[in-house]
């Protein structure tokens, strides 16, 4: 049965608006790359809502990476994390929406990792207003556009993405099919996004709802000193005390959600400059392929002999024998190496900290 809600006018009276399926999927999907805030970001993820860019509707995928296309992806969006959305549109009324449209976006994920990223850039590049897109994408985050194009290679290549299937009804078999996946699936994350259209005279409304999102998924607390060492093992203690004394004596900290980043101070940017970063247990940043400790340069900002010394600080850490490179460049470093090694960690982190305020940014 079709579902009315109603709408109070200025005059006081009520409007009602009756459900309304829509016509085809390409009106559906036309819509939701208008306007791709319609999945709902706030309900994927409430403690960080989820942003999105549009990169372009009916992706090809294939094969392989010098294949040509085998697929097409409805609808191709990246997250402020760098995160490739992939969102397939089907109508509640196609009865592929039931179960044949889990092995189609399966084939899709499997094979993500071909999409060249350079093409993808060029292809949002090329939209009006991409520019300004991105900026707005990443204003709050630590990512300049060359590191975010970086990060979403990385995630393409290691299958870090998130699958949305989207339809104006999702059936109980999908819905079901998606909470299996999502709980499953470590990397990828799966859901399920309904979008209701209702119609009056002369308004439309549109309900979206998320469908699959696990309670185990909601956020942690803000990650604090206290919390960090309350989840810490003993062992580590010494080594996270080490560098965060570090930070307090000669630079400044920045607490998120998951980590809290080392920053080194600089006249000339007021947040400093980020050269390490340590990551509440369990915590990771997926787009980066970040983890435990991590040390090196962040983005592509600094230049002149500030650039010089931090690329050259960070290529120190490559020839250490221990941690592994993330996504991005940096070094990571597990807990147990981090302890293993603090004293030579700790003397590096020492002389980024003091060093980088003496030197200029200028080209």
């Amino acid at each position: 049965m079709a579902e009315r809600i109603y709408v109070r006018n200025a005059t006081g009276g009520l409007e009602p608006l009756m459900e309304e399926r829509f016509n085809t999927e390409d009106d559906l999907q036309a819509l939701l790359a208008k306007h791709p805030e319609l999945l709902e970001g706030t309900q994927i993820r409430p403690d960080d809502p989820r942003r999105w860019i549009l990169i372009t509707r009916e992706q090809g995928i294939a094969v392989t990476g010098d294949a040509a296309a085998r697929w097409s992806l409805d609808v191709l969006v990246i997250d402020q994390d760098a995160t490739p959305t992939l969102v397939e549109v089907k109508l509640g009324s196609n009865t592929d929406v039931r179960r044949k449209v889990v092995g189609q976006m399966l084939d899709y994920a499997a094979h993500a990792h071909t999409l060249n990223t350079d093409d993808l850039r060029k292809t949002f590049d090329a939209q009006s207003g991409a520019e300004e897109r991105l900026a707005a994408l990443l204003k709050d985050e630590d990512l300049d556009p060359d590191t975010f194009w970086e990060a979403v290679a990385g995630n393409l290549k290691n299958r870090n993405i998130r699958l949305l299937f989207v339809a104006d009804a999702i059936p109980d078999e999908l819905a079901h099919i998606v909470e299996f996946l999502n709980e499953k699936m470590r990397d990828i994350q799966v859901l399920a996004v309904e979008i209701k259209q209702f119609r009056g005279e002369t308004l439309q409304t549109l309900v979206p709802r998320v469908i699959g999102r696990l309670a185990k998924q909601s956020t942690s607390k803000k990650l604090t000193r206290e919390l960090l060492f309350e989840e810490l093992e003993a062992h580590v203690h010494g080594a996270a005390t080490r560098l965060l004394e570090l930070a307090d004596e000669h630079g400044r900290l920045t607490w998120q959600d998951a980590s809290v980043t080392i920053r080194a101070k600089s006249a000339e940017r007021k947040r400093g400059y980020p050269v390490a970063l340590i990551y509440r247990p369990g915590a990771s940043a997926a787009h980066a392929g970040e983890r435990h400790f991590v040390f090196g340069r962040y983005g592509d900002e600094p230049t002149g002999e500030l650039r010089a010394f931090l690329d050259e600080w960070t290529a120190q850490f490559a020839s250490d024998g221990f941690g592994e490179q993330s996504n991005i460049g940096r070094r990571v470093v597990s807990y147990d190496d981090a302890v293993a090694n603090i004293d030579l960690l700790a003397d590096r982190l020492r002389t980024a900290l003091t060093e980088i305020p003496k030197l200029s940014n200028d080209g």
